[in-house]
């Protein structure tokens, strides 16, 4: 099976004040999920909002079922994996393809995945 986008997450200055905002807007209903993080519990796809990093682009979280498998194929095609972080969500690691564009893997722990 395909790998599929598994989370997306929206950085904010505010998450308090994006909640008001896209909530109004969108309709959605919110999950606190720590400190400076939100999600989004009425979407199909699972969208966040977190803060504490770039402002500029939203983060794409590519589900996977062994994260440490697919980093170790990352350097070998030119690429670069992050350390691999640990969250009560999972596994994570931010990357960049060999052209330098910036994504995530996620993998899901118990009851997280969507």
């Amino acid at each position: 099976m395909p790998v599929e986008l598994g989370y997306l997450t929206i950085p904010v200055p505010s998450v308090t004040r994006a909640k008001a905002f896209f909530g109004t807007l969108f309709g959605w209903d919110f999950q606190q999920t720590g400190e400076g993080a939100a999600h989004i519990g009425n979407t199909k796809l699972p969208i966040g909002f977190s803060t504490g990093g770039p402002t500029n682009y939203a983060a794409l979280y590519f589900k996977v079922t062994d994260v440490k498998a697919v980093v170790a194929k990352i350097g070998p095609l030119g690429g670069r994996a992050g350390e691999i972080s640990e969250s009560p969500s999972g596994l994570s690691a931010i990357c960049k393809d060999d052209q330098g564009t910036t994504f995530s893997l996620w993998q899901p722990a118990p009851g997280f995945d969507a």
